[in-house]
């Protein structure tokens, strides 16, 4: 009868392991109210497009190292074109992986409250 006992109590345990798995919690993606080029937005160049994108490499014919010239190029619609892979665009970066999407959010932000500098 122990035998018995102790095969009941290990596929009680057994089974109680088998719905024991973690879940995958994804935290939401939070856009400031507020985006301005200084604080949010050059640094997300720095490290995405300065290496093909800016006046050290200029790999691609554009460069987004300062303001101006970025504020530019977001506001004809190319920027967000390109980071959000649409139709007719060039993804970017340029074989490299999609910006996520809470990263696009935030430049989609800046670009539609008018790419405010500071």
């Amino acid at each position: 009868m122990a035998c018995i006992g102790l095969g009941i109590i290990t596929s009680i345990i057994t089974a109680g392991c088998a719905y024991n798995k973690k879940e995958v919690i994804q935290v939401p993606c939070t856009v400031p109210d507020t985006v301005t080029y200084t604080a949010r937005i050059e640094p997300i160049v720095r490290n995405n497009c300065y290496g093909c994108h800016s006046a050290g490499s200029n790999i691609a014919g554009f460069t987004f190292d300062s303001y101006a010239a970025l504020k530019l190029y977001a506001q004809s619609g190319q920027l967000y074109g390109a980071i959000s892979h649409a139709s007719g665009y060039r993804p970017m970066p340029d074989g490299g992986t999609k910006l996520d999407d809470c990263t696009i959010a935030i430049i989609k932000k800046w670009i539609d409250t008018g790419t405010p500098e500071k």
